[in-house]
């Protein structure tokens, strides 16, 4: 699949103040922006996740995207050039509303002695796992079956191989479905993948007392839990499988965390991918 880079173009109209940094946009309400996703397009669409927080107005036969804001709120702005898509958040604020204060520091719950075993042993086959990445609430997909795998980031990678022919697929929603892509270009899952396998690589497991803070429930699973404190005075929780060492939750201080919310460890059949695909239109998934 060729890679395509996007340049993007700001003009601030009207008293507008935003600050964008990669494709995320900060406006208040009231405020105008004039976006040129593309320098170039003979074809271009666009997807809005929502219209209750912003006005979106396509100019210039689509050249340009005029936005004013609405309400506060944070809305994704989809647009896609020749079906390859590229996302803007736009997040519109009120000025009139204080900024809420910052968090007090985490205090640090008791520790307790750990009389577990730690072995990180992950599932190296039949697994369908999805993880909520924190910040954009995006979910990204891990599947496998034998020698196939598949992708997903929940944005614009769709992806299926075969990691012992070399087969390689990507999926396009718009055009022709599942599309052949070259042999071999792909990177295979290996031994595990983030954020499974966060404890195991960024933790001592020596002492695990010095850390250990009880149990606690993710998917209905009694997850060990450790509180470590870094030298740059943040904060790192992980709630661990027992049963294989595997994290099923990762949290930096308050902030959104890394957190599984699908953990099929018995993933047999696949009901989606290239397999399924009848002719070169098909777009089923």
């Amino acid at each position: 699949m060729k890679r395509i880079t996007l340049l993007f173009c700001l003009m601030a109209m009207t008293a507008a103040s935003a600050l964008a940094q990669d494709n995320v946009y900060n406006i208040n309400i009231g405020d105008t922006l004039v976006l040129q996703p593309f320098q170039q397009c003979s074809r271009i669409s666009f997807n809005l996740s929502s219209k209750e927080y912003i006005r979106f107005t396509p100019l210039h036969y689509g050249e340009k995207i005029q936005v004013i804001g609405l309400k506060p709120g944070t809305t994704k702005l989809t647009a896609s050039c020749n079906d390859v898509p590229v996302t803007m958040s736009i997040t519109v604020n009120d000025p009139n509303v204080q900024a809420p204060a910052p968090k007090a520091p985490l205090v640090k719950p008791e520790t307790l002695p750990f009389a577990g075993e730690y072995r990180f042993t992950p599932p190296t086959d039949h697994f369908f796992i999805t993880v909520a990445t924190p910040g954009e609430g995006y979910r990204e997909t891990y599947a496998k079956i034998g020698p196939e795998e598949a992708f997903c980031d929940g944005r614009d990678t769709d992806r299926f191989w075969n990691t012992k022919t070399g087969a390689n697929w990507f999926y396009v929603p718009s055009a022709q479905g599942w599309t052949d892509d070259v042999k071999w270009e792909f990177e295979a899952f290996g031994e595990s993948f983030f954020p499974l396998n966060a404890f195991a690589r960024e933790v001592n497991t020596d002492d695990l007392s010095q850390y250990y803070t009880g149990m606690d429930k993710v998917l209905n699973i009694d997850c060990w839990t450790f509180f470590v404190e870094q030298a740059d005075g943040h904060v790192v929780r992980y709630w661990v499988d027992p049963a294989n060492g595997c994290t099923l939750r990762r949290q930096i201080d308050e902030d959104d965390p890394y957190e599984v919310n699908v953990y099929n460890l018995n993933f047999k059949q696949w009901f989606f991918g290239p397999h399924f695909k009848k002719s070169l239109h098909d777009k089923t998934r």
